[in-house]
């Protein structure tokens, strides 16, 4: 498919030996000549021995993300059970777990054992895409050095439950990334296919903060959308594109899980036991977590304290009650490949030689075995355990490389991660006379009528644990003061005096009237003032202000000089509140907005045309 991605820049465990011997011998005569205290009778890479002959023993510390660790921790487990050797010293392999995306960020930014603790000899993520996040420093780039070698792959796949794919005419039918954008959350979706006791349509994705596969879903979905390949997409188009913003904003709402980590997402499927389809209709998932689902063989994230996988099954449990098939999608296959990356050993040292033996054993027939046997595909995509049978589709369609770069991953994570987090805003519209004014091409359509529209289409797009409440400003609504709270702050899933609280702000917004003229300062320093004493910790506590004009407001003596001095005294970046203002329509005082915005760490979005208000309203309301 022209927008599919494969990441493939890095060597496979299936080079012929003669050219690994090639490789080897040079390095062998190097190390041989360099380490005096080698052990006669040990090979170099891969010796094996009893502990008793070992002057020393090393510990090797390996680091992968919590959808590998299992695997991995198991062919660690057969290597130390070897008593491997080099340089006279036993190897001790210890895995641990910690997200890729999170390791990929610390060597970005230059790792430092005081901020990120000790660097692992070896980092093994779960795609190529957390190497380019990694490489988007200069820093990252020197630790990581030469690419790394593959060890196993993972095609992303839309896991659904057996029944629900089987309805749907898998495995001629499969599932694509337009399905899952055009249906997530339909309510008749099941029942128009004859299975009503399904329910809705609901998707299960891991957040791509943790998720190689929940990236995958971000990037497909946002290029469907946009119709253009995945591998075109770019950093600026997360940062700065309306459609694309919306197109995340759109897909994260609609998405009825958003979990942790892939294993997370695992590991609710499997508690739901034989209910599953009532909760869950497709599940963005590596196709490994997919086959130990089915067989119950681990993807177990390590204990704490043992940095060992837990024992007995997928998390203590055999195979799921509901079994799942795995869709290939049709308009964008990933294939996501596990990559063996040392991190900054020196060459010739014994821990470079060290790794250099446990990825001889990854990559030899006993470490193959072990991916094989946790539902991994060789480096060159094959496992013989992956049949139709058991839920999978054998061979893949060979797919062109087209890895994207770290910028544009960056982005990707950064957008969908500002959608996600949930706010704690106060939106406060202008309704002055002058918002009565017709909209030029609107066919008579006032200001404020085209600002309701806008802002009815944008409410429902607040999660349900979002806090959302409603102002109105323009002079002589309330006494002296230019501002009225029409619907208090709150949780969009509470009601406001017996009316869900969508409804009230539906309502409330629909009753608006223009009048009056704009009481802009006092009203930016009430609200503000107003959401600082209503703060949320660990949520984007925002004043979203929408205005058309200027202060006029001859009641108050506040002037913009003293707005901006007393907002920046009163602004605690420890506990910080951002007004966000709207510039709505070519009369909007732009410059006195975009000094009420910054003076609290914010930005200012001119709406030049009206007619384009609601794309302005996502902008303003994804960009964190």
């Amino acid at each position: 498919m022209a927008d599919a991605r494969h990441r493939s820049r890095h060597r496979g465990a299936g080079e012929s030996s003669t050219r690994r011997a090639k490789i080897l011998i040079p390095a062998l005569v190097v190390l041989l000549l360099a380490g005096g205290g080698y052990l006669a009778g040990t090979r170099l890479l891969g010796g094996k021995g009893s502990d008793a002959s070992c002057q020393e023993t090393m510990l090797l510390t390996v680091r992968t993300g919590s959808s590998l660790t299992t695997a991995l921790t198991q062919a660690a487990t057969g290597y130390n059970d070897q008593h491997h050797q080099v340089l006279g010293k036993c190897v001790r392999v210890k895995v641990e777990t910690v997200d890729s995306g999170q390791t990929a960020s610390a060597i970005a930014a230059g790792w430092t054992d005081a901020a990120y603790g000790s660097a692992p000899d070896v980092w093994v993520p779960e795609s190529t895409d957390w190497l380019a996040l990694a490489r988007t420093g200069a820093a990252g780039a020197r630790m990581l050095g030469s690419d790394g070698t593959t060890v196993a792959s993972s095609p992303v796949v839309l896991a659904m439950p057996r029944p629900m794919a089987t309805a749907l005419g898998w495995p001629g039918r499969q599932l694509s990334w337009s399905d899952l954008r055009a249906n997530e959350g339909s309510a008749s979706f099941w029942a128009d296919r004859g299975h009503p006791e399904w329910g809705a349509f609901k998707i299960g994705v891991a957040s791509p903060e943790t998720s190689s596969a929940g990236l995958a879903a971000v990037l497909n979905v946002v290029a469907s959308n946009v119709g253009q390949p995945s591998s075109a997409l770019t950093a600026a188009q997360f940062a700065d594109d309306l459609n694309t913003k919306g197109a995340i904003l759109t897909f994260e709402r609609g998405t009825d899980l958003v979990a942790e980590s892939d294993t997370d997402l695992v590991s609710a499927y499997i508690g739901w036991g034989k209910d599953a389809p009532t909760h869950m209709s497709a599940l963005v998932l590596p196709e490994s977590l997919a086959y130990q689902v089915n067989m119950g063989t681990g993807a177990v994230i390590s204990d704490d304290t043992t940095d060992t996988a837990l024992p007995g099954g997928q998390f203590g449990h055999g195979p799921a009650d509901v079994p799942l098939v795995a869709a290939y999608p049709t308009d964008g296959l990933v294939v996501d490949e596990a990559t063996y990356q040392p991190l900054a050993l020196p060459p010739g040292s014994d821990r470079a030689a060290a790794a250099q033996d446990f990825l001889a054993d990854l990559t030899g027939p006993s470490g193959q075995a072990t991916l094989a046997a946790a539902g991994y595909r060789s480096p060159d995509r094959t496992n013989s355990r992956l049949t139709e049978k058991a839920g999978f589709v054998p061979a893949l369609r060979t797919v062109p490389p087209s890895a994207l770069d770290g910028q544009t991953i960056d982005g990707a994570r950064r957008a969908f991660l500002g959608i996600h987090q949930r706010g704690n805003t106060l939106a406060v519209l202008d309704t002055s006379g002058s918002m009565d004014l017709a909209v030029p091409g609107s066919g008579g359509k006032t200001r404020l009528q085209i600002a309701i529209a806008a802002a009815n289409a944008a409410i429902p797009l607040f999660a349900k644990d979002s806090r959302l409440g409603l102002w109105q400003f323009s002079t002589g609504l309330d006494g002296a003061k230019p501002y009225r709270e029409l619907v208090p702050i709150g949780l969009m899933s509470d009601t406001v005096a017996d009316v869900p609280r969508e409804q009230a702000l539906l309502t409330a917004i629909g009753g608006m009237k223009a009048k009056g003229s704009t009481g802009l300062y006092a009203t930016a320093l009430a609200a503000f003032q107003a959401l600082s004493a209503q703060y949320e910790p660990e949520k984007p506590n925002q004043v979203v202000l929408l205005t058309d004009g200027q202060n006029e407001d001859k009641s108050s003596t506040l002037t913009l000089t003293q707005l901006i001095q007393t907002l920046k005294s009163e602004y605690d970046p420890k506990r910080p509140v951002h007004i966000i203002t709207i510039g709505y329509g070519a009369d909007a005082d732009q410059s006195a907005l975009r000094q009420i915005s910054e003076a609290t760490g914010s930005k200012t979005y001119p709406a030049q045309d009206p007619n384009s208000i609601f794309q302005v309203m996502v902008n303003a309301l994804t960009d964190r």
